[in-house]
């Protein structure tokens, strides 16, 4: 089978999840450009302080808004080699891939998927790697990633967790801008500020932090009265 011929589908439950939150998807792009500060912001890394803080679904989140709300031509790749997830949810083969894209040589056009959504394209972690840190040759990502953005307006790439993995570091000043996934009530803010003291070390650009899985002690519409 062309594993190229793959179209990517996202299940029911997560499409009615777009649909519940389209107000605040409408507003991903403005959000993004207004952070930027008038800087060109096409590569986004997102990442978390720890795994398991909803950093995939924000990812997929933020690619699908620009894709079929923002109009935008949108490439979603899977760069957590730890515990890939983008395939699973969009029902493809996992290889071949982003590994096979920096490690093999291997042409773009050949790893990219489609997806249900004209706008919205998604290439999956590739072939596992015994030492993740081999994919991540600096300058190979930073060629390749700056290739794509000829074709697409933005790359969404939904990263490894800062303190669980050293790659991210490696790697997040090779983007435009890095995004945080906090789980609300879950993760300190001390901890939050070690990760992004982490990533500002090294030069990484960061844009903003997304708030998962907030609760509501009182009616929600009531918090803009507050």
């Amino acid at each position: 089978m062309n594993m190229n011929n793959q179209i990517g589908n996202l299940s029911p439950d997560f499409k009615t999840f777009f649909t519940k939150n389209e107000r605040e998807l409408s507003s991903v792009e403005g959000n993004l450009l207004s952070v930027a500060k008038g800087k060109e912001v096409k590569t986004v890394f997102v990442t978390s302080c720890y795994p398991s803080e909803g950093k995939t679904v924000s990812a997929v989140s933020m690619a699908y808004a620009l894709a079929t709300i923002a109009n935008s031509r949108v490439l979603l790749i899977d760069g957590n080699l730890h515990a890939p997830k983008i395939h699973e949810l969009f029902h493809i083969n996992n290889t071949p891939g982003l590994t096979d894209l920096l490690l093999a040589n291997t042409e773009a056009n050949g790893l990219i998927r489609k997806t249900e959504y004209d706008s919205l394209s998604i290439m999956p972690c590739g072939t596992d790697l015994f030492n993740k840190l081999d994919a991540f040759e600096a300058e190979m990502l930073k060629e390749k990633l700056a290739a794509l953005t000829q074709v697409y307006n933005f790359i969404i790439v939904d990263g490894s967790s800062v303190l669980s993995s050293s790659e991210t570091t490696m790697i997040a000043n090779k983007f435009d801008g890095v995004v945080f996934v906090v789980e609300c009530e879950k993760t300190k803010w001390e901890v939050l500020q070690q990760a992004k003291d982490k990533i500002a070390g090294v030069g990484g650009n960061i844009l903003g932090v997304v708030l998962n899985r907030r609760k509501y002690y009182i009616p929600q519409k009531l918090y803009a009265k507050v």
